[in-house]
């Protein structure tokens, strides 16, 4: 069969384009993706030219066409008596070892009609990996990612059969991720405290947690975070679970990014880049979600500069136009003068802030600031002692979840006839917080500098309830705040069993009060504290 070959075929001799041709003599079986000689051949000739390379498929398995385009210029060759419908399937080489799908991809798929889209990752002449993409008749397409070592084992036409049943259980029940935890420890013990917390994170996040897996961080690897060993396990593992995001407990490198992704076929999100997520859902305000994004910007920034093969493509192939480098440069160009903008336009929003402080000030009102780790009850306290002073309370209450509050809340409190306050909700602190988050959040956290007292709420009833209250006095210290008069408001005493371990607690913190704000115990032995407490 004479096959069709369209694109850029300038430098190319005719005898590798012969080479090309020949393929059309492998026929594809029904439940293979592609035959393998033709993809051993189309990664050869994908390095040899380092051009992205695009098959044709009809649903028999028959080669029909293919184009070849240098730095993402392939374009749909016609195909002789042939309409474009649903039996059609493209499979399309990236050179530069990225296998991942570009919504230039996505767009392709649903406007060439095809069957699927698939994208093969090809760097120094070996498969890094295969996604494949389904037109489902919905938004979303659904998606299948292969490794070098599982794609061979792939039934394609059980996948045609059944990815619409997938897609409904799996993809799109309620909206949610499937997500698969890793992390590094120096115990092996997957119930330990860094996982319960990232699982907390993710549910947060609106995230369904299927699976986690721990490494002793001795054995943790620069380049890709976990050892070998444990890699493989973890791409068994996501396979078992049918996991479609990878979550790590710790803020990864470029490298260990780019290496996880390639090697798991999935997306990866590091702890950082899951708070950014959890902060976007939850900022309300202008200056809230200006700094959320110009964190998002920064975090993401370096990873930009250092993966050359996940961004340095225009798209993702098919349809698309440009040389990727250019494409990169102009990625970069945009990310700092937005970076730039954001920056001009939260310094507008906090000028306005500090005229606000600067009239707090001027009422001689006390300032007090509620501080503590997320999910402690800092909100729930503040509704409470707005209903107790006989306020109206606007505050929603506060959701069982990490960072249900972000943008700070301050009100003013009359606590009796000789005591009025202006007391500050503020974002809730965490274990391993990036430092690049706490200087995005400093002109929120200025509450905190500008207060007269703090008022630090602990969650006596978590098992780490004294490691929390040392991670919120980092925080503190690092705010240069250590130094100011500190309230402890142990609260969820009324889910505390051993009184000696509640004891203990007090003892390391400063002015501890013990109380229970679900139960609706008073607060007068704060507002007491508090009066001998100020100035």
């Amino acid at each position: 069969m004479d096959m069709d070959i369209s694109g850029d075929l300038s430098g190319i001799r005719a005898s590798q384009i012969q080479e090309l041709k020949n393929l059309a003599e492998f026929e594809t079986e029904r439940s293979e993706l592609i035959h393998p000689e033709i993809l051993e051949r189309l990664i050869q000739l994908t390095q040899l030219w380092n051009r992205e390379i695009a098959l044709y498929l009809s649903r028999p398995g028959t080669l029909l066409a293919a184009a070849v385009g240098r730095h993402a210029t392939v374009t749909l060759p016609p195909i002789k008596g042939r309409s474009l419908g649903k039996h059609l399937r493209c499979i399309h080489t990236h050179p530069n070892g990225d296998f991942r799908l570009s919504p230039l991809d996505y767009s392709a798929l649903a406007s060439l009609q095809l069957e699927s889209m698939s994208a093969v990752g090809v760097l120094d002449g070996k498969l890094t990996g295969i996604q494949i993409a389904y037109r489902t008749g919905e938004n979303d397409p659904f998606l299948v990612n292969l490794t070098p070592k599982t794609w061979q084992a792939f039934d394609y036409n059980d996948s045609l059969a059944g990815f619409s049943h997938n897609t409904t259980k799996k993809e799109t029940a309620a909206g949610k991720e499937r997500a698969f935890l890793i992390a590094l420890a120096d115990s092996d013990q997957e119930d330990n405290e860094d996982l319960t917390e990232l699982r907390e994170l993710a549910r947060s996040a609106g995230v369904d947690v299927v699976g986690q897996l721990v490494q002793l961080r001795r054995y943790g690897q620069s380049r890709s975070y976990l050892g070998s060993g444990k890699l493989e396990e973890l791409v068994h593992r996501l396979q078992e679970t049918e996991a479609n995001v990878v979550i790590c407990d710790d803020e990864l490198s470029p490298t260990q990014l780019r290496t996880l992704e390639t090697e798991t076929g999935l997306k990866v999100l590091d702890r950082t880049g899951l708070i950014l997520d959890i902060f976007a859902q939850r900022a309300q305000s202008r200056e809230g979600k200006l700094q959320v994004e110009l964190a998002q910007l920064k975090h993401l920034l370096p990873y930009l500069s250092g993966q050359g093969q996940a961004l340095s493509r225009l798209g993702g192939g098919v349809g698309s136009r440009g040389p990727g480098e250019t494409k990169l440069e102009l990625d970069r160009r945009r990310m700092r003068d937005r970076i730039t903008q954001l920056e001009k336009e939260l310094k507008l929003v906090l000028q306005q802030r500090d005229v606000q402080r600067r009239q707090r000030t001027k009422s001689g009102l006390p300032i007090i600031a509620l501080v503590g780790y997320t999910n402690a009850g800092k909100t729930t306290f503040m509704k409470k002692a707005m209903e107790q002073a006989g306020s109206r309370s606007d505050i929603p209450i506060g959701e069982n979840k990490l960072f249900a509050t972000l943008d700070p809340i301050v009100r003013s409190i009359r606590v009796d006839a000789s005591l009025e306050i202006l007391l500050s909700d503020t974002v809730g602190f965490i274990r391993k917080l990036p430092t690049q988050l706490l200087r995005a959040f400093l002109a929120t956290l200025e509450e905190v500098q500008q207060a007269d007292v703090l008022l630090h709420v602990v969650d006596a009833s978590h098992p780490q309830a004294l490691q929390h209250a040392e991670i919120v006095h980092e925080v503190l210290k690092q705010l240069g705040c250590e130094e100011k008069p500190i309230i402890t408001l142990l609260n969820k005493v009324d889910n505390v069993l051993p009184e000696d371990e509640l004891f203990k607690l007090a003892q390391h913190l400063p002015h501890p009060i013990k109380m229970s704000l679900k139960r609706g115990d008073s607060l007068k032995p704060v507002w007491k504290l508090l009066s001998l407490l100020l100035p």
